[in-house]
């Protein structure tokens, strides 16, 4: 008997379950999943949930290499936007020391801080956002 891969069983799956698979393919699949519990359940589970008829197509090389590319890109702008968010919060604590002691950074003027405020919420938004956008 020729060994046949699972990958080529799972390529086989649809048609059989389909029921248009030929009767050599059907006594392959069918000995495939004697052997191998866990694609035997998926199969019957498909069943279960009554086939559809749809062959589900694998993902290509391309949509592949643009998930990843996106996912580095997300990446990237996720650890870009934390080194802002974490600046922009430390601003609102900096100190100065000088002769009448040490005071806030922006004491003088409490509308820097509230810009300051401003901005890092903003990043630290954009940052979430991103998070989220990579958790999905």
């Amino acid at each position: 008997m020729m060994n046949v891969s699972r990958d080529v069983i799972i390529d086989l799956l649809p048609l059989y379950l389909a029921g248009e698979a030929s009767e050599d393919s059907r006594r392959l699949v069918e000995q495939f999943l004697a052997e191998d519990p866990a694609l035997a359940k998926l199969a019957e589970q498909t069943k279960i949930d009554k086939w559809n008829g749809e062959i589900p197509v694998p993902l290509q090389k391309e949509a592949e290499m643009k998930s990843f590319e996106k996912t580095k890109q997300l990446l990237t702008q996720q650890r870009v936007l934390m080194g802002f968010a974490i600046f922009s919060t430390l601003m609102l604590v900096a100190v100065r020391g000088g002769e009448d002691g040490i005071r806030w950074l922006w004491i003088d003027l409490p509308q820097v801080g509230w810009l300051i405020l401003f901005v890092s919420l903003v990043f630290w938004a954009a940052y979430f956002g991103v998070t989220s956008m990579l958790n999905k």
